[in-house]
């Protein structure tokens, strides 16, 4: 595939009320040893002194647009509108790429010949940029390893322009914190996955990370719309059937981990005995025994 347009990457950030994080992000991006993007942030009807802070920030490579509130799905899709690059990127507003990582996509975008959707590899930092747990262990071409969950989280997706503009953000405000693996679902399932292990970004994971604050029946809820969206594609529904019972599992360990991180030990602890039956070698997991650590640590404190 050729390209004809001047810039290769767009960046798109998505934001509401993150005015505290968005200088550290926007930073990261600015510090990039490949200099042939943009970055687009989209305000997602922040209430706080985003626009004003933008004003501020002005930059030949930063666009700022301000539209209603319709959800980071909403957000994203927006951004890929207005994107002018040949491959297309997303960040969120608090966290960061290293210098290196625009450049180690460009790379290997250049060794896989240009192909649909290349990840680049990142780290789960605290608020200091300690590791906490690196994402470097993919294999280009694995498509089931969405059977497991979303490690490609929103960071470090590079999907090229054709492709981002046929396959969008579901925006259901419902489905908002399971909408990049609904979507992943639906890309990898149709052209494949190519991955750059480099530890090229940080998740930075904060106390006011919005993940972090969903109610049972949010995490249930979205759940149920990931899967019935991801599954009305007919591809997804041929590669992945024969995984569902593998897949629920997941989601419940999922949610089973955010109840008893939130304190919900009891419903926690429920949805986990659940997700084990659906696929007992769950029990052997990573999250697994996170379940179990932190259930007896509050459970011991009361």
């Amino acid at each position: 595939m050729e390209f004809q347009n001047t810039i290769f990457f767009s960046i798109i950030i998505p934001t509401y009320n993150r005015a505290s994080f968005l200088p550290v992000t926007l930073q990261s991006l600015l510090k990039q040893t490949f200099k042939d993007y943009e970055v687009i942030v989209v305000d997602d009807g922040s209430t706080d002194n985003t626009e004003e802070l933008m004003k501020g920030l002005a930059n030949v490579h930063i666009r700022y647009y301000k539209k209603e509130n319709g959800e980071r799905a909403a957000a994203r899709n927006f951004g890929i509108k207005q994107a002018r690059g040949q491959y297309i990127t997303f960040l969120d507003s608090d966290d960061i790429f290293y210098e290196q990582c625009l450049s180690n996509a460009y790379e290997s975008i250049l060794k896989f010949d240009n192909p649909p959707l290349l990840h680049v590899a990142y780290e789960v930092t605290d608020s200091n940029l300690k590791p906490k747990v690196k994402v470097n262990n993919l294999v280009s071409d694995d498509i089931y390893v969405l059977v497991k969950g979303n490690p490609l989280s929103c960071m470090g997706v590079f999907l090229r322009r054709d492709i981002a503009n046929t396959y969008k953000f579901t925006e259901d405000r419902a489905l908002a914190g399971s909408e990049d693996w609904e979507l992943w679902l639906r890309v990898v399932a149709n052209v494949g996955i190519k991955v750059d292990n480099r530890i090229s970004a940080a998740l930075i994971d904060h106390d006011s990370r919005s993940v972090k604050h969903f109610a049972e029946g949010n995490l249930v809820e979205r759940k149920e719309l990931a899967l019935r969206y991801a599954f009305e594609d007919e591809t997804v529904k041929k590669i992945f059937s024969p995984y569902w019972k593998k897949i629920n599992s997941y989601c419940d360990s999922y949610i089973a981990l955010h109840l008893v991180l939130g304190h919900q030990y009891r419903k926690g602890l429920s949805f986990w005995f659940t997700s084990i039956l659906e696929y007992p070698l769950s029990l052997f997991e990573r999250r697994s025994m996170a379940i179990v650590k932190y259930s007896l640590l509050g459970l011991l404190k009361r």
